[in-house]
């Protein structure tokens, strides 16, 4: 007895043959096409194009007012701002103390007052003593040599009252008194580098 198989409804595909389906909505479907893949026309949701134009105009704007119009402040302007701030609040909360060896050493260890007190000292110093306190006019500060005694209070007095019969203006009547205070602990900060430069001036320091 033989036994008759039915062919299939669908012709067999070949092994490596892509079947191509069209769907029954085929006019949504964009006209370009890879590896028998096509594409729906999808347009993006309304909200998100509004959001992505409102986003690029409004980054043109900013770009414009902070980097070329010159009216807006940075953000890394702000920020250094706040420090320079918050610099000076701590310097003037140690004005409620008296100007002390000890309270002129502890301000040497705050890096960021003795970051400004470098700035005010290149300003101020750097003509006379040089950019790293190694003499120009005025003495070496970094030596071991001193005119006066190399102690915090003495640089303090120094700087403050000034030396008028060598030129140095008394800085106590441009500068502030937290200016003062850190502008002396950065100078002591100087002491023991002994940078070449000017010749050893005065009487040499004590050892520490």
């Amino acid at each position: 007895m033989s036994v008759s198989v039915a062919p299939s409804q669908a012709p067999a595909t070949a092994i490596g043959e892509s079947r191509r389906v069209t769907p029954a909505n085929s006019d949504e479907l964009l006209d370009h096409e890879y590896d028998g893949i096509r594409e729906y026309d999808n347009p993006m949701p309304g909200w998100w194009v509004k959001t992505f134009w409102v986003s690029f105009f409004f980054a043109i704007g900013y770009g414009f007012h902070y980097h070329v119009s010159g009216n807006g402040t940075s953000v890394a302007a702000e920020h250094a701002a706040e420090v320079q701030a918050a610099n000076q609040l701590q310097a003037k909360r140690a004005l409620g103390e008296t100007v002390s060896e000890e309270g002129l050493a502890k301000l040497a260890l705050d890096s960021a007052l003795m970051a400004d007190a470098k700035v005010l000292f290149a300003q101020r110093c750097a003509p006379c003593h040089g950019e790293l306190g190694q003499g120009v006019i005025g003495p070496n500060l970094t030596d071991d040599h001193w005119l006066h005694s190399d102690t915090l209070l003495a640089i303090h007095e120094t700087i403050s009252e000034g030396v008028p019969a060598k030129g140095m203006p008394a800085w106590k009547m441009q500068l502030s008194a937290v200016q003062l205070r850190q502008l002396s602990a950065f100078v002591g900060s100087l002491r023991g580098q002994n940078l070449p430069g000017k010749a050893p001036e005065g009487t040499l320091a004590p050892a520490r």
